[in-house]
């Protein structure tokens, strides 16, 4: 009996420790997350809270693994952005804005180069046809948002035709959030794609990468060490617009940005929303509903500190060789009903091998499909499709 008396007492004794101490933290690690930060981490106060996305825990939630590697992956960065064995807190704060100016003051003089790059380099990365999809874009200093709600809007349940419909629209409130958080952290990927332009940027000027890395980087760990950005400028924004043409519905991504990897990242947030639209509910005071709920200001903090970490997972369980089309499965994903979506996004965040060969079966039908569209597009309108030969 002793023997358990003292695994019951180590027990306690370990869930008295804070949270700060040792298991947030990786070795070599000695940059603090704010305490109020650590607190919601520890009560599940945030964006992806109940969501359901998240597999069960050991001796930390998934969650806290998540932010663990998110924050040293960051932390690393910005100390070589700045040279420094340890991160000055106060630094990083008082250089962030003056990074931003100068960045912009470099950019002046060539605007139009760097927005037509900037929309060439998302292009390729989505694999996007000329001419697909529109894009309006423009590095500005007037950023407005329109349309963007601060905090979750209330809405009337008569509009619902039983409680049956409310639950359900409540399960994809929940997934749609998880989506946001996923369309960020692939955000958060290209906004540092600028490295893959050193030589383009060096030539419009020799200091625009440095600035950007040192920019980025800090912009990064602010996320960590500043509980509330409400009065945040905003250095970006991005809407979706559909036009009716003759061929169809065309995409429209307008997207602003005060500098050169912010337009980045709201550029790819604007792609990332269009491969997201067969996820929300086809009827339309359901979608409402969803975007009301799960849309909000208040969300994207922590959808930025868990979405690179959530993007890397699905990534990872791709196989290498198919890589390419991650996009494709993204977008299978992202439209699974909310009970599917969120139990695969657990194997996915674990690494299991039944993700891993649940992402591996997805990419079989994408394969066949794209076959298919290939062999359509060479017969022509007016022959069979395979399946109807078949």
């Amino acid at each position: 009996m002793s023997k358990y008396r003292d695994l019951a007492k180590k027990a306690l004794e370990n869930r008295k420790t804070p949270l700060n101490e040792n298991i947030l933290y990786s070795d070599g690690i000695t940059e603090r997350i704010h305490p109020k930060l650590e607190e919601d981490l520890r009560r599940n106060a945030h964006s992806l809270a109940g969501c359901g996305i998240f597999p069960e825990g050991d001796i930390i939630s998934s969650e806290m693994k998540i932010i663990r590697k998110r924050f040293k992956e960051v932390v690393k960065r910005c100390r070589e952005a700045f040279d420094m064995e340890l991160i000055d807190d106060k630094v990083i704060k008082s250089e962030q804005m003056n990074l931003v100016r100068d960045a912009i003051s470099l950019e002046e003089s060539n605007k139009d180069v760097l927005e037509k790059l900037a929309v060439s380099m998302i292009m390729e990365e989505f694999d996007i046809p000329e001419g697909s999809v529109e894009f309006d874009v423009a590095l500005t200093n007037d950023i407005t948002r329109s349309g963007s709600n601060d905090k979750p809007i209330e809405s009337e349940d008569s509009d619902f035709n039983d409680h049956e419909e409310i639950v359900m629209a409540n399960a994809e409130v929940k997934k749609r959030r998880a989506v946001n958080a996923l369309i960020q952290g692939a955000s958060k990927s290209v906004n540092h794609m600028f490295h893959m332009v050193h030589e383009e940027l060096s030539d419009i000027n020799t200091r625009l990468p440095g600035t950007y890395k040192k920019m980025m980087s800090a912009a990064d760990y602010m996320y960590f060490i500043v509980p509330d950005l409400s009065n945040a400028v905003d250095a970006g924004s991005c809407e979706v617009d559909y036009n009716e043409t003759e061929d169809g519905v065309k995409s429209v991504i307008k997207a602003r940005g005060m500098v050169f990897p912010v337009l980045l990242h709201e550029l790819c947030k604007g792609v990332m929303e269009v491969l997201s639209l067969n996820g929300l509910p086809t009827q339309e005071n359901i979608a409402q509903y969803v975007i009301d709920k799960a849309d909000f200001i208040q969300a994207e903090p922590w959808d930025m500190r868990f979405g690179p970490g959530l993007w890397r997972s699905f990534c990872d369980a791709i196989p290498a060789d198919d890589f390419k089309l991650k996009h494709y499965v993204y977008t299978d994903l992202a439209s699974m009903e909310p009970v599917e979506f969120s139990n695969l996004m657990k194997e996915i965040i674990a690494g299991t091998k039944k993700g891993k060969h649940r992402i591996s079966e997805m990419i079989k039908g994408i394969k066949k499909e794209l076959s298919e569209d290939d062999f359509n597009e060479k017969m022509g309108p007016d022959h069979f499709s395979m399946d109807e030969l078949l």
